[in-house]
């Protein structure tokens, strides 16, 4: 079994004596929807081993409690699947709260004596005061050594205009330029990086990367520091058509509710893929991808099709890749009319390959445009203090 060495306190750690891998990543407080606290993990997607929590409590006290082991739905039936464990606290006497910053551990039921092969920090989920207008991104992992550093300064810089304070993401795989390109940014206070080694096979034993355990872990680390998270990958952005901010987008759409209690929770934008291939706009005003490549589908996707979503992030439960799987009670979500905002995905090549996908009826949209001349400056600085940083 597989065992690691771990930076600012997460990988993945293997629980042993059992028979299937069974692997624990990070512990969050839930208050929601039951008392607990909730493991994110990956195992087995049906007939898991059982396990029950072990938890060391910062007054010195140790309890043992039962575990829930509930699959997280995108899994495409694969033989493991991202993971909850559910350690709960009903009739523990201990409430969430009392949890955090304890050591806990999944453990084999059949052999609870065993010194455990795991060890996690509980982590608080409670959200800040003043949080409500920060904007937190959330990345799936970064493999197959991603080396896309020019693409990603742009993507950088334009999240931050439009109102991203932070992002969260997981190596796998890293180019050296983009590792020293993505340590830049977190030594300014924007990125955390998390690594993200998780041995089971991607795409034949799980589904890519274990990418819903990393968006999950994302929800839950997020849920105390960011008001709104955005889903998004590394060649999408999302653009509004009126507001300057996606934050004012999103307060503004909710600000239409009335009562306040009806206003949704998270907010679905439609995809349109602008491929790469596809010719340059001659009147792009500034030499950036978001400035060149304009020609877009002229029918975006269907929502939950390749939509992704912003989400008030203690109103969520557990995330998918195209939309929200399960909003806390009484939330809910709505669809984004292409007309407020889009989904931009900048794509290299069509996505069951081959040139078909260059032929599909397009037409051309420069709402990146208003973007343009803030964000090459933008870019242009960032990158000049990056190769001082990061020399070839």
């Amino acid at each position: 079994m597989f065992l690691c060495m771990c930076s600012l306190g997460s990988c993945f750690r293997a629980q042993r004596m059992l028979r299937f891998r069974f692997y624990v990543y990070s512990a969050y407080t839930e208050r929601r929807t039951v008392a607990a606290v909730r493991v994110i993990a990956a195992t087995k997607t049906r007939g898991a081993d059982p396990v029950i929590c072990r938890l060391w409590l910062p007054d010195n006290r140790t309890l043992t409690l039962k575990a829930r082991v509930k699959p997280i739905r995108e899994n495409w039936n694969l033989k493991y699947s991202a993971t909850y464990v559910l350690c709960l606290l009903r009739d523990s006497g201990i409430k969430p709260q009392d949890t955090v910053g304890a050591s806990l551990s999944i453990l084999s039921s059949t052999a609870p004596n065993r010194p455990p092969t795991n060890l996690l920090t509980v982590r608080d989920t409670e959200p800040k005061t003043g949080i409500e207008e920060t904007l937190h991104v959330c990345v799936k992992p970064f493999h197959f050594s991603y080396s896309r550093d020019e693409w990603l300064v742009e993507w950088f810089e334009l999240n931050r205009l439009l109102g991203v304070s932070h992002f969260y993401m997981y190596n796998e795989s890293l180019s050296v330029q983009v590792a020293c390109l993505l340590d830049h940014y977190r030594q300014q206070g924007l990125v955390t990086l998390l690594p993200w080694k998780l041995p089971i096979v991607s795409k034949v034993e799980i589904r890519t990367e274990g990418q819903f355990a990393a968006f999950n872990d994302c929800l839950y680390r997020s849920m105390s520091s960011a008001g709104w998270l955005l889903v998004i990958d590394v060649d999408e952005v999302i653009l509004p058509r009126r507001e300057r901010t996606l934050t004012a987008l999103l307060m503004a759409m909710r600000a239409a509710y009335n009562p306040p209690s009806k206003a949704p929770s998270a907010f679905l934008f439609r995809n349109a893929f602008f491929y790469l291939r596809w010719e340059d706009d001659a009147e792009a005003p500034v030499p950036l991808v978001t400035a060149r490549k304009t020609r877009r589908w002229a029918a975006p996707h269907a929502l939950k099709n390749r939509s992704k979503y912003a989400l008030r992030p203690h109103d969520a439960v557990e995330l998918g890749n195209h939309f929200v799987w399960e909003l806390a009670p009484g939330a809910s979500s709505v669809g984004v009319p292409i007309d407020r905002a889009l989904l931009h995905h900048y794509r290299i090549a069509c996505e069951y390959g081959g040139m078909q996908c260059l032929t599909v009826p397009s037409t051309v949209d420069r709402t990146a445009h208003r973007w343009a001349d803030e964000l090459m400056q933008r870019v242009t600085s960032e990158k000049e203090q990056i190769a001082r940083a990061c020399p070839v």
